[in-house]
């Protein structure tokens, strides 16, 4: 009798322990779907009575404040659910061990950068309060520092971990989305329907700074693109993908107006990254030329709106007057209607040759590798002996000087001579984070401090305006493979499993984009806290698939 009673008195416990780890899962679910939502809604829309003059830094502690308070709730609810699950498992003699404890390549390298940012902080000089911030929060007014970095890594492995699928979410960000690009479209033209105080050419939206605004939508923008592209079609689902697209159509217009020209090179790169994964199938083939055949319709709106009135828009450069200024849109148009058009009677006849159009795919790509390699060499062979190249030599574009490339040409020199001058162990774990403008202002290397105060005047030098080279600057060595490794995984899981998750497929575009718009822009808390969410949602969808994979 008494072994009876044992034997049900298991039975039991391990019943009760899996239901509490059901309702502490599903209170966890919640919590971060709630915390997403704030990420992906709130997060862009948020505002407050100052406006533009401060909108950088109060998107900044918005970000902590918000993430901070979810962290104090979520994680130790997560402890609580860890604990039940491995008594449930010791209960069950083993026999309900539930999902494994499972890193992936992308969870690894995570934690190498992880372990840079903490021992970069560790190592660094600047863990006190100076004039121009602590390693501990970040350079002043842009606070990046160890806590963001932490909280970056958090939202990964919550939403990775304790998130459960919801394809709705996507629909609240596409609908944020939305509202962002379309004040940015009309700020263009000096519509502000927000009368947001500070405003100027330079800031747009509820976002702030242009580089911002470039960084954000290119990077959800990505996301939605890619949804569209592998789920139109589909039953049921004809009203949703309208009302997306519409949002793509403004968001594309606000893109080739908004004055950051990184924003154009990832587009134009995405596009070509589009063509190769729709070239050897005529329905993706058709949406995707039909996609360019969107985005020149609304450069030649854009191209229309100026000409009846000239001196409406508010700001151009030299992408923008090329896009919409010039007869470039009337050229897209008439390329991407003609492909359209033979991709689609080519199908109808049953003679479509996937052959054909990869190989056109293969020869731009090649043509466009080949261009920019002999630009590379003209530009380094006129650098280094002016005058060498004829004619081509006062060609500005093709001088390496301070102002190359929108000012990059300074900053990257600054922040290579940050590296190269830090010892052995600081090359490997870097000058604490966010610490750049920390090492350039204190005059640690008068040369250097010297030559950033001459060109930017009073103004904080806080990156290299290269996402990579500022990590390499500030996590060092370690910190470097650790970010580029998370990056470059995640994108090549991702991307494959969208062969069969279109979820997985837009982190993984999203992804994309961010990091190619970023080899020329900055982390920033608007698009950073983006890609981190997307790989927690990519990383969640891969999840679910293993587990499904395994009880099947």
């Amino acid at each position: 009798m008494k072994l009876v009673k044992e034997n049900r008195d298991q039975e039991k416990n391990p019943a009760l322990t899996k239901r509490l780890c059901g309702i502490l899962q599903d209170l966890l679910d919640i919590l971060v779907s709630l915390y997403m939502l704030t990420l992906m809604v709130l997060l862009p829309l948020y505002t407050t009575e100052t406006g533009y003059r401060y909108i950088g830094t109060e998107k900044c502690l918005f970000f902590r404040s918000a993430s901070l308070t979810a962290c104090k709730v979520i994680l130790p609810l997560a402890v609580v659910w860890l604990l039940c699950r491995l008594l449930r498992r010791v209960l069950s003699g083993g026999r309900e061990a539930g999902k494994r404890f499972i890193l992936s390549v992308t969870d690894g390298f995570a934690l190498v950068y992880l372990a840079a940012v903490l021992c970069s902080y560790l190592h660094t000089s600047f863990r006190e309060q100076t004039q121009w911030g602590d390693a501990l929060y970040g350079a002043l007014g842009w606070y990046l520092g160890l806590v963001t970095q932490l909280l970056f890594l958090a939202v990964y492995f919550m939403v990775s971990r304790l998130w459960q699928r919801r394809n709705w979410m996507m629909g609240l960000w596409t609908f944020a989305l939305g509202i962002v690009t379309l004040m940015g479209y009309l700020n263009r033209f000096g519509i502000n329907p927000f009368h947001m105080e500070g405003a100027s050419p330079q800031y747009i939206s509820t976002i702030g700074n242009i580089n911002w605004y470039c960084g954000y939508i290119v990077t959800v923008m990505s996301l939605l693109t890619y949804y569209l592209w592998r789920e139109w079609g589909k039953a049921g689902k004809k009203r949703v993908h309208m009302a997306g697209l519409l949002v793509l159509g403004i968001g594309m217009a606000s893109l080739v107006t908004q004055g950051s020209s990184s924003g154009i090179v990832a587009l134009l790169i995405l596009a070509g990254v589009f063509y190769l994964l729709s070239m050897r199938d005529a329905g993706k083939l058709r949406l995707f030329w039909a996609g360019c055949m969107l985005l020149s319709g609304v450069c030649l709106l854009t191209w229309g709106i100026r000409r009846i009135w000239p001196q409406a828009i508010t700001y151009t450069e030299g992408t923008t007057e090329l896009l919409t200024g010039s007869l470039l849109p009337f050229f897209m148009m008439g390329v991407s209607l003609t492909g359209w058009l033979l991709v689609y009677r080519s199908s109808r006849a049953g003679r479509f040759h996937a052959g054909i159009w990869s190989l056109v795919g293969v020869a731009a790509w090649t043509a466009a590798g080949t261009v920019l390699t002999l630009y590379f060499v003209l530009l380094a062979v006129n650098t280094g002996h002016p005058g060498s190249i004829g004619v081509l030599s006062k060609v500005k574009a093709l001088t390496f000087d301070a102002s190359w490339g929108s000012n990059r040409g300074i900053t990257w020199t600054a922040g290579l001579t940050c590296f190269l001058d830090q010892n052995a162990l600081g090359k490997m774990v870097g000058v604490g984070p966010d610490a750049m403008a920390m090492y350039i202002h204190s005059g640690v290397n008068p040369a250097l401090k010297q030559m950033v105060e001459e060109y930017f005047g009073r103004l904080m030098l806080t990156n290299a305006h290269n996402e990579w080279l500022t990590v390499l600057i500030n996590e060092g060595l370690l910190g470097a493979v650790g970010y580029i490794g998370l990056m470059l995984t995640a994108i090549c899981r991702f991307l494959k499993a969208g062969r069969e998750d279109a979820l997985a497929g837009a982190a993984g575009m999203g992804i994309l984009a961010y990091t190619v718009n970023n080899l020329f822009s900055f982390q920033q808390v608007m698009s950073t806290s983006a890609v981190f969410l997307l790989l927690g949602i990519g990383e969640a969808c891969l999840r679910s698939h293993e587990k499904d994979s395994r009880d099947g």
